[in-house]
């Protein structure tokens, strides 16, 4: 055993700055901190090697080595199923790694089990001195107050003094032997903390004690910014993800993006293609239709005809209507579609309006046993629309309650006017109620519908319902009791009228 003047192997601190047993050199630590803040700037800037949890520790264990002379420092993280986890590991080529690692773990677990700092110290025969329990220069047990002595049991736990420490015998036995394995007589564990929670610890060892005690106030001060830094670390991991998974992003919405006006190019293509073929189509149907109805028209005015023959002829005349009828009905939905419809607004009767309408749908309804009743108040005045378009509006709806209703039965149109451009018309029938009355404006079930031999006029609603929107107008359908549809159409268009600039005016819509 050493001589009692001598330090002893064993030793226990209370405050490492004011200790004489650890000297601590304040121009090195000033110095180790100025190294610690560039660590993290070159961390923050370009340092690739400081992203790493290892790169972290090793760059911390050189700045250790620059100014004393350190064995082997380990860095061990405790996860949340409470295993060690390796972060960084320097050694000295005479050091083994594995058994330097495996000796941290010794003290670690005593770290996280005393949640203090704990040391080992040996003497030459890598024995530990049992009576070394107190620090030279310090007051005995005896001299020390009852303050001073709770703070110092506190504070650090030599692993071999067993009056503070809860180390077992045969855990103490533990350590010295792979200490001596090692080839090291002196360690610290200094336990690494955040947000007040114990998640590591920080242990050095070295061959000569004497080395060690120099270096204990840089340990100390190393272990709390060490997990500083593998924090920033992990959130810049965590931030530089982030920025690969948004730019991954970006690079997907740049390839839908590109598909998406791809295939808007192909529609509009399409489209045009489309309008070409009903373009020709029309063309070339309406002209021998034309003729047709026409030749029908002067076979009817004969009054030599048999009563089959008249008959024939007004088959032929009815179905050449139809066919009309259905060309322009896809000829104005690919308009509409392709926003090609014009306003051409001008002044005109309502009233005047409604009755032809009424008048042009008065047969059909006959032939179904369908009574029109057009109420029409007398008080109506001129208003401002597209005459066209809105004609077409009412026939199709009027044409609609009329196919819908039972014989027998009666279909109301009604009107309200309050002022030029505003104005409701109402159409009532007595058919069933319908079941998704808003799927009648959409023209896959409309086709769909046409496919299946339906005799409503759906495609002519679709259409209908497109106009009303060019003309700026709603539409809103009711269930009567205890059987029968209203239509309500109301137009308040934000286009204003001028009685004195021209009669006719032309909108694109």
């Amino acid at each position: 055993m050493s001589d009692k003047s001598s330090p002893p192997e064993a030793i226990h601190i209370k405050d490492f700055s004011t200790h004489g047993n650890f000297p601590v050199d304040y121009h090195d630590l000033h110095a180790l901190s100025a190294e610690v803040v560039g660590l993290f700037y070159a961390q923050a800037t370009t340092a690739d090697e400081l992203k790493t949890d290892a790169g972290i520790c090793l760059a911390f264990s050189a700045i250790l080595q620059r100014y004393w002379h350190l064995c082997s420092i380990v860095t061990l993280l405790e996860d949340e199923s409470g295993a060690w986890r390796e972060i960084g590991i320097h050694a000295d080529h005479h050091i083994d790694k594995t058994k330097a690692i495996r000796t941290a773990h010794l003290l670690a677990v005593c770290v996280s089990q005393q949640g203090k700092e704990c040391q080992l110290w040996l003497n030459e025969n890598y024995e530990v001195e049992p009576d070394a329990v107190t620090n030279t220069g310090e007051p005995t047990q005896t001299e020390t107050s009852d303050e001073d002595s709770s703070h110092t049991a506190s504070s650090q736990v030599p692993l071999s003094q067993s009056s503070t420490s809860n180390a077992s015998p045969a855990e103490v036995e533990e350590a010295r032997a792979a200490f001596k394995i090692l080839g090291v007589r002196a360690g610290i564990a200094v336990p690494i903390h955040a947000r007040g929670h114990f998640v590591g610890a920080f242990i050095a060892m070295c061959a000569k004690p004497e080395d060690l005690r120099e270096a204990v106030a840089g340990i100390r001060f190393i272990a709390a910014p060490i997990v500083i830094a593998l924090s920033n670390a992990k959130h810049a991991e965590a931030m530089n993800k982030q920025q690969s998974h948004i730019a991954r992003l970006v690079e997907d919405l740049r390839e839908h993006s590109t598909r998406l006006e791809d295939a808007n190019r192909e529609l509009q293509r399409v489209a045009r293609y489309r309008s070409m073929f009903l373009a020709r189509m029309s063309h070339e149907l309406r002209t021998p239709l034309t003729s047709i109805l026409g030749f029908c028209e002067i076979l009817l005015d004969q009054e030599t005809l048999t009563a089959p023959q008249r008959r024939f002829c007004e088959k032929i005349q009815s179905s050449g209507l139809q066919q009309q009828e259905s060309l322009n009905q896809l000829v104005d939905l690919s308009r509409l579609e392709a926003g090609q419809s014009e306003l051409f607004l001008h002044e005109f009767s309502l009233r005047e309006m409604l009755r032809e309408v009424c008048d042009s749908l008065a047969r059909q309804a006959k032939k179904l046993d369908v009574t029109i009743e057009c109420a029409i108040n007398g008080d109506h005045s001129t208003i401002v629309s597209d005459e066209g378009k809105l004609r077409r509006v009412v026939y199709n709806f009027l044409a609609f309650a009329i196919s819908r209703s039972p014989a027998g039965t009666r279909v109301a149109i009604a009107s309200e006017q309050f002022s030029a451009t505003h104005f409701r018309i109402s159409v009532s029938d007595g058919g069933e109620h319908l079941t998704d009355a808003e799927s009648i404006f959409e023209t896959f079930e409309a086709m769909s519908k046409a496919e299946r031999g339906s005799t409503l006029n759906e495609l002519g609603l679709v259409i209908a319902h497109r106009l009303i929107n060019v003309l700026g107008g709603t539409v809103e359908l009711t269930d009567l009791k205890p059987r029968g549809l209203q239509v309500k159409l109301e137009f308040a268009p934000n286009f204003h009228h001028d009685a004195d600039e021209s009669e006719h005016d032309s909108f694109t819509s």
